[in-house]
């Protein structure tokens, strides 16, 4: 097996199933290092090396996942994952995409335009670090076109959709269209419902229940698709799809994770432990400014409190 390929293979998975489908991917190598999984490896390759000599991960651990349509343009959705190894909790704080930062020569932009310039992973990584008062050192990027292909390798997820969902943007070539009630969402419908803010006609009394054309309410409905995908596909059952969505993931993904960190990860999980109970969604404090162009500001007293209550930080 490439090492490059192990690598980006452990990563990518990482990433789909939020840490845990990577992690779960190392216990199944682990076991059955000696069959097809690994059949390219030499006895006492790089694999088993690798294993003999990592450390289990002890400190908790921040990531920005962020998804986009393309590289070079703004990102879509943006959220910091802590995850202690010691507890197996997972934090997700959802950060609006229309969050104001202010750069270091003193320009505010918008926190989703950041990542797509050059050097803007490390500067997305610092400025949410200062803003959320941890420290930050990775970042994962997943283009929407994998994610479609990766939901669908996981035969879709169930979703209960509250109202009917229409919405045509022309420019963007985005049609949405989903009716009312539970049911399985493949690729391109759960793209669909993660994308909604607003519908093509007025807002009915209905509509604003669930939906007020803000981000905030669109974030709430990512968290919900989050959990239902953790809580149904987070499953040894799934050990099968692996290759596929290695397959898939392989050349659409931008991380700094390194495999070394993987290794560390995977040494302290047990997906017979887990339950949808260790994970929390959270989305950054603050409210909204109604200018032109409209800006997220956040609150930074909340935000704090919000840290220090929630997430498992590394001692000092």
């Amino acid at each position: 097996m490439n090492i490059r390929r192990f690598y980006m293979a452990l990563t990518s998975i990482l990433l789909v199933f939020l840490f845990f489908s990577g992690i779960v991917m190392l216990n199944y190598l682990k076991a059955y290092s000696a069959q097809d999984a690994i059949a390219d490896d030499e006895p006492g390759g790089f694999l088993e090396d690798a294993m003999k000599h990592f450390v289990m991960a002890k400190d908790p651990i921040n990531v920005v996942l962020l998804v986009g349509d393309k590289w070079e343009s703004n990102t879509d959705t943006i959220m910091v994952v802590n995850y202690d190894p010691k507890t197996n909790n997972l934090n997700i704080l959802s950060i609006p995409r229309d969050t104001r930062v202010t750069l270091s020569n003193g320009r505010m932009v918008k926190v989703n335009s950041v990542f797509a310039n050059k050097g803007g992973d490390i500067l997305l990584m610092k400025l949410l670090g200062d803003m959320l008062g941890i420290d930050i050192q990775y970042y994962v990027y997943l283009n929407l076109e994998v994610f479609r292909t990766v939901i669908d390798l996981l035969d879709g997820v169930w979703i209960d959709i509250p109202i009917d969902l229409d919405y045509d943007d022309p420019l963007q070539n985005l049609h949405i269209h989903l009716k009312k009630g539970r049911q399985i969402l493949d690729g391109e419908k759960a793209e669909q419902y993660l994308r909604f803010r607003h519908p093509n006609g007025p807002y009915t009394e209905e509509m604003l229940k669930y939906y007020d054309g803000s981000d905030l309410k669109r974030i709430e409905a990512q968290q919900k698709f989050i959990q239902e995908l953790i809580k149904q596909k987070v499953k040894i059952t799934y050990i099968s799809k692996l290759n596929s969505i290695i397959d898939a993931v392989f050349d659409h993904l931008k991380t700094n994770v390194p495999l070394s960190e993987v290794l560390k990860l995977a040494s302290n999980f047990n997906i017979k432990d887990f339950s949808i109970d260790k994970v929390k969604t959270f989305t950054l404090p603050g409210y909204a400014m109604d200018t032109v162009p409209w800006h997220y500001i956040y609150d930074n007293v909340k935000t704090g409190e919000l840290i220090k209550e929630n997430f498992s930080l590394k001692k000092q």
